[in-house]
């Protein structure tokens, strides 16, 4: 365990052989999983005891520059092309000023893919949201605790990228990392903001039972899409337990992702 130079600690770091992506660790531990009754919608209850074994998560999301090693390596396409905003002007994706920004129009297929590529893993939703909020629950990754008369408590526009310094800005990703002061209590960057980032799990209901490395319902109709965008605004998509989701061919400029892995921890 170390600190960062901003006093941040880092329970563990390494660089994933296959893609160059950093990773930090996520100690296993025990957390309240969803929100209390008053917070968010009836998808984000009953809140409930979640418990992890430790794992290792990107720091990032999955950048252009990883994506594109993965096509080259792979033969698959890269995705469509987006137009407008931090895209203007810009000649496709091999256009240098791109690379460390987050790919975006990736299917869950497509993260998938990626990730057995890398040898990796999505995340699930429970561990994106534990990376995010860690054992004390915070609101967002850099603070807050949601409350029924204040379920806003601790959201603060300037740390992530969101609809108020991107969108209303003609601005839509940033690069990696580009809000240290909104990282989360593992370190890991812009799991608010940025790109919703596409989970392992197929969307379902919670229970009031404590679990144990979930993994989500066994079928379904949507994947988990969590963290909020560029294009969110007041905050409310950006908390930590919120939580949506889409058919896994879906594609959109606002949707990325990152990995976990599982091998022995630090």
């Amino acid at each position: 365990m170390r600190t960062d130079s901003g006093g941040a600690t880092i329970y563990g770091a390494k660089t994933n052989a296959s893609d160059g992506a950093a990773l930090v660790w996520v100690p296993g531990g025990t957390f309240t999983m969803g929100s209390i009754d008053g917070v968010g919608g009836d998808d984000e209850r009953p809140a409930h005891p979640v418990t992890l074994s430790g794992y290792w998560i990107y720091q990032y999301a999955v950048t252009v520059a990883q994506y594109r090693a993965f096509c080259t390596a792979t033969g698959r396409a890269l995705p469509e092309f987006p137009s407008g905003y931090s895209w203007t002007g810009k000649s496709g994706w091999a256009d240098p000023a791109l690379q460390n920004h987050p790919i975006v129009n990736i299917t869950w297929h497509g993260a998938k893919a990626y990730t057995d590529w890398a040898g990796v893993a999505l995340p699930t939703e429970a561990q994106w949201e534990y990376a995010a909020r860690g054992p004390e629950g915070r609101n967002y990754p850099w603070g807050g605790v949601a409350t029924a008369s204040n379920e806003l408590h601790g959201w603060d526009p300037t740390k992530c990228a969101n609809r108020y310094n991107s969108h209303d800005q003609g601005i839509s990703t940033w690069p990696a990392g580009s809000f240290p002061a909104g990282a989360s209590w593992c370190e890991a960057h812009d799991l608010a903001g940025n790109v919703w980032e596409w989970c392992a799990d197929w969307r379902g209901s919670y229970s009031f039972m404590p679990v144990t490395n979930p993994s989500g319902p066994a079928t379904g109709e949507r994947r988990v899409l969590r963290g909020g965008s560029w294009y969110s605004g007041i905050g409310y998509s950006c908390r930590c337990a919120f939580s949506s989701g889409y058919s896994p061919y879906y594609w959109v400029e606002v949707l990325g992702f990152r990995c976990v892995a599982l091998s022995p921890g630090p």
